[in-house]
Protein backbone atom coordinates (compact mmCIF):
# COMPACT_ATOMS: atom_id res chain seq x y z
CA UNK A 1 0.00 0.00 0.00
CA UNK A 2 1.11 3.58 -0.60
CA UNK A 3 2.64 5.34 2.35
CA UNK A 4 0.65 8.05 4.05
CA UNK A 5 3.18 10.66 2.86
CA UNK A 6 2.82 9.56 -0.77
CA UNK A 7 -0.96 9.69 -0.51
CA UNK A 8 -0.81 13.18 0.99
CA UNK A 9 1.38 14.37 -1.88
CA UNK A 10 -1.09 12.89 -4.36
CA UNK A 11 -4.00 14.48 -2.51
CA UNK A 12 -2.45 17.90 -2.98
CA UNK A 13 -1.80 17.43 -6.71
CA UNK A 14 -4.00 19.39 -9.12
CA UNK A 15 -6.42 17.32 -11.16
CA UNK A 16 -7.12 19.33 -14.26
CA UNK A 17 -8.24 17.43 -17.35
CA UNK A 18 -4.91 18.04 -19.09
CA UNK A 19 -2.96 16.87 -16.05
CA UNK A 20 -4.56 13.50 -15.34
CA UNK A 21 -2.16 10.78 -14.31
CA UNK A 22 -2.06 8.25 -17.14
CA UNK A 23 -4.01 5.01 -16.98
CA UNK A 24 -2.30 1.85 -18.16
CA UNK A 25 -2.70 0.86 -21.78
CA UNK A 26 -5.16 3.49 -23.02
CA UNK A 27 -5.24 4.48 -26.66
CA UNK A 28 -5.01 8.18 -27.43
CA UNK A 29 -8.75 8.24 -28.15
CA UNK A 30 -9.62 6.47 -24.88
CA UNK A 31 -7.31 8.80 -22.94
CA UNK A 32 -9.15 11.80 -24.42
CA UNK A 33 -12.52 10.26 -23.54
CA UNK A 34 -11.29 9.60 -19.99
CA UNK A 35 -10.02 13.17 -19.61
CA UNK A 36 -13.35 14.55 -20.85
CA UNK A 37 -15.32 12.39 -18.40
CA UNK A 38 -13.25 13.51 -15.42
CA UNK A 39 -13.45 17.14 -16.53
CA UNK A 40 -17.24 16.80 -16.66
CA UNK A 41 -17.28 15.18 -13.22
CA UNK A 42 -15.19 17.92 -11.65
CA UNK A 43 -17.54 20.57 -13.03
CA UNK A 44 -20.85 18.78 -12.36
CA UNK A 45 -23.44 21.35 -11.28
CA UNK A 46 -25.23 19.12 -8.78
CA UNK A 47 -25.30 15.63 -7.32
CA UNK A 48 -27.77 14.27 -9.90
CA UNK A 49 -25.54 15.47 -12.74
CA UNK A 50 -22.51 13.95 -11.00
CA UNK A 51 -24.23 10.56 -10.62
CA UNK A 52 -24.97 10.47 -14.37
CA UNK A 53 -21.32 11.22 -15.13
CA UNK A 54 -20.21 8.61 -12.59
CA UNK A 55 -22.34 6.06 -14.45
CA UNK A 56 -20.53 6.99 -17.67
CA UNK A 57 -17.17 6.59 -15.93
CA UNK A 58 -18.15 3.16 -14.61
CA UNK A 59 -19.22 2.18 -18.14
CA UNK A 60 -15.88 3.48 -19.43
CA UNK A 61 -13.93 1.47 -16.83
CA UNK A 62 -15.90 -1.71 -17.49
CA UNK A 63 -15.58 -1.21 -21.25
CA UNK A 64 -12.03 -2.55 -21.34
CA UNK A 65 -13.10 -6.11 -20.59
CA UNK A 66 -12.87 -8.69 -23.34
CA UNK A 67 -15.60 -11.31 -23.75
CA UNK A 68 -14.09 -13.74 -21.23
CA UNK A 69 -13.56 -10.95 -18.70
CA UNK A 70 -17.18 -9.84 -19.12
CA UNK A 71 -18.34 -13.42 -18.57
CA UNK A 72 -16.27 -13.73 -15.38
CA UNK A 73 -17.48 -10.34 -14.12
CA UNK A 74 -21.09 -11.33 -14.70
CA UNK A 75 -20.60 -14.71 -13.00
CA UNK A 76 -19.10 -12.91 -10.02
CA UNK A 77 -22.02 -10.45 -9.87
CA UNK A 78 -24.49 -13.33 -9.94
CA UNK A 79 -22.63 -15.05 -7.08
CA UNK A 80 -22.57 -11.78 -5.10
CA UNK A 81 -26.34 -11.45 -5.47
CA UNK A 82 -26.62 -14.87 -3.80
CA UNK A 83 -24.14 -13.74 -1.09
CA UNK A 84 -21.84 -16.50 -2.35
CA UNK A 85 -18.60 -14.59 -1.89
CA UNK A 86 -16.45 -17.71 -2.16
CA UNK A 87 -17.72 -18.38 -5.68
CA UNK A 88 -17.52 -14.67 -6.54
CA UNK A 89 -13.85 -14.73 -5.50
CA UNK A 90 -13.18 -17.76 -7.70
CA UNK A 91 -14.52 -15.89 -10.74
CA UNK A 92 -12.67 -12.66 -9.91
CA UNK A 93 -9.37 -14.43 -9.24
CA UNK A 94 -9.76 -16.10 -12.63
CA UNK A 95 -10.54 -12.69 -14.12
CA UNK A 96 -7.40 -10.96 -12.82
CA UNK A 97 -5.31 -13.95 -13.89
CA UNK A 98 -6.87 -13.79 -17.37
CA UNK A 99 -6.69 -9.98 -17.67
CA UNK A 100 -4.12 -8.63 -15.17
CA UNK A 101 -4.17 -5.15 -16.75
CA UNK A 102 -7.95 -4.73 -16.38
CA UNK A 103 -8.23 -2.24 -13.51
CA UNK A 104 -11.91 -2.84 -12.86
CA UNK A 105 -11.26 -6.55 -12.42
CA UNK A 106 -8.90 -5.74 -9.56
CA UNK A 107 -11.38 -3.25 -8.11
CA UNK A 108 -14.18 -5.82 -8.12
CA UNK A 109 -11.84 -8.38 -6.54
CA UNK A 110 -11.01 -5.83 -3.82
CA UNK A 111 -14.71 -5.23 -3.20
CA UNK A 112 -15.51 -8.92 -2.72
CA UNK A 113 -12.43 -9.40 -0.53
CA UNK A 114 -13.69 -6.49 1.58
CA UNK A 115 -17.13 -8.10 1.86
CA UNK A 116 -15.43 -11.34 2.92
CA UNK A 117 -13.50 -9.47 5.63
CA UNK A 118 -10.09 -9.93 3.98
CA UNK A 119 -9.04 -6.31 4.43
CA UNK A 120 -5.31 -6.66 3.77
CA UNK A 121 -5.91 -8.63 0.57
CA UNK A 122 -8.51 -6.06 -0.44
CA UNK A 123 -6.01 -3.22 0.09
CA UNK A 124 -3.48 -5.07 -2.07
CA UNK A 125 -6.07 -5.45 -4.86
CA UNK A 126 -6.93 -1.75 -4.55
CA UNK A 127 -3.24 -0.92 -4.93
CA UNK A 128 -3.26 -2.91 -8.20
CA UNK A 129 -6.40 -1.06 -9.30
CA UNK A 130 -4.78 2.31 -8.65
CA UNK A 131 -1.53 1.32 -10.35
CA UNK A 132 -3.59 0.72 -13.50
CA UNK A 133 -6.10 3.57 -13.06
CA UNK A 134 -4.85 6.31 -10.70
CA UNK A 135 -8.14 8.22 -11.07
CA UNK A 136 -10.24 5.37 -9.64
CA UNK A 137 -11.95 7.40 -6.93
CA UNK A 138 -13.96 4.37 -5.78
CA UNK A 139 -10.75 2.41 -5.16
CA UNK A 140 -9.37 5.33 -3.17
CA UNK A 141 -12.60 5.58 -1.18
CA UNK A 142 -12.40 1.83 -0.62
CA UNK A 143 -8.91 2.24 0.83
CA UNK A 144 -10.24 4.89 3.18
CA UNK A 145 -13.18 2.75 4.29
CA UNK A 146 -10.94 -0.24 4.99
CA UNK A 147 -8.46 1.87 6.94
CA UNK A 148 -11.34 3.21 9.04
CA UNK A 149 -12.55 -0.37 9.63
CA UNK A 150 -9.01 -1.23 10.75
CA UNK A 151 -9.06 1.62 13.26
CA UNK A 152 -6.68 3.79 11.21
CA UNK A 153 -8.94 6.82 10.92
CA UNK A 154 -6.13 9.36 10.52
CA UNK A 155 -4.43 7.30 7.80
CA UNK A 156 -7.79 6.91 6.02
CA UNK A 157 -8.01 10.64 5.39
CA UNK A 158 -5.35 10.74 2.65
CA UNK A 159 -7.04 8.34 0.19
CA UNK A 160 -10.45 9.84 0.98
CA UNK A 161 -9.18 13.36 0.28
CA UNK A 162 -7.55 12.16 -2.93
CA UNK A 163 -10.86 10.58 -3.99
CA UNK A 164 -12.69 13.82 -3.19
CA UNK A 165 -10.17 15.79 -5.25
CA UNK A 166 -11.07 13.58 -8.22
CA UNK A 167 -14.82 13.45 -7.53
CA UNK A 168 -16.19 16.44 -5.60
CA UNK A 169 -19.53 14.59 -5.30
CA UNK A 170 -17.97 11.49 -3.72
CA UNK A 171 -20.61 9.54 -1.82
CA UNK A 172 -18.12 8.87 0.99
CA UNK A 173 -17.24 12.55 1.43
CA UNK A 174 -18.92 12.53 4.85
CA UNK A 175 -16.07 10.29 6.10
CA UNK A 176 -13.54 13.08 5.67
CA UNK A 177 -12.67 14.72 8.96
CA UNK A 178 -12.90 18.48 8.74
CA UNK A 179 -9.78 20.31 9.82
CA UNK A 180 -10.41 22.64 12.76
CA UNK A 181 -10.39 26.30 11.81
CA UNK A 182 -7.25 28.10 12.87
CA UNK A 183 -7.53 31.51 14.41
CA UNK A 184 -4.98 34.04 13.32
Amino acid sequence: MMTAAALLILAAAPLHAGQLPPAAGLSENAAKQRAALFAELSSAKDEADAREIEDQIWTFWRGFADEESQRLLESSREAQLRFDYGNALVHLEALVKHAPRFAEGWNQLAYVLFLAGSYDASLAALDRTLALEPMHYAALAGQGIILIEQGKKAEAQAPLKRALAINPWLKERNLIVKEPERKL
